[in-house]
């Protein structure tokens, strides 16, 4: 079974990390509506100096279900 990951790499300045975390935990999402969707993660890295790099990750059944999703009234939204 093939997979499809993407991802994105926030640079986030040090001392705002919990204020993004949490303007993304209260974020509206509509993945769980996009056929092909499996499941979506954030990592949060170790600080560094003026910047903690936080990664979000979606996982999809395929390529197409992904590219689907950013062609959708989800992605929109």
């Amino acid at each position: 079974m093939t997979m499809y990951i993407a991802i994105n790499r926030f640079k986030i300045a040090k001392g705002e990390e919990e204020r993004f975390e949490e303007v993304w935990r209260n974020r509206d999402s509509y993945l769980d509506e996009v056929p092909g969707f499996i499941e979506f993660k954030l990592l949060r890295g170790e600080p560094e100096e003026e910047i903690t790099v936080f990664l979000s990750h979606s996982l999809w059944e395929s390529e197409q279900a992904f590219i689907n999703w950013t062609r959708s009234e989800a992605f929109k939204k």
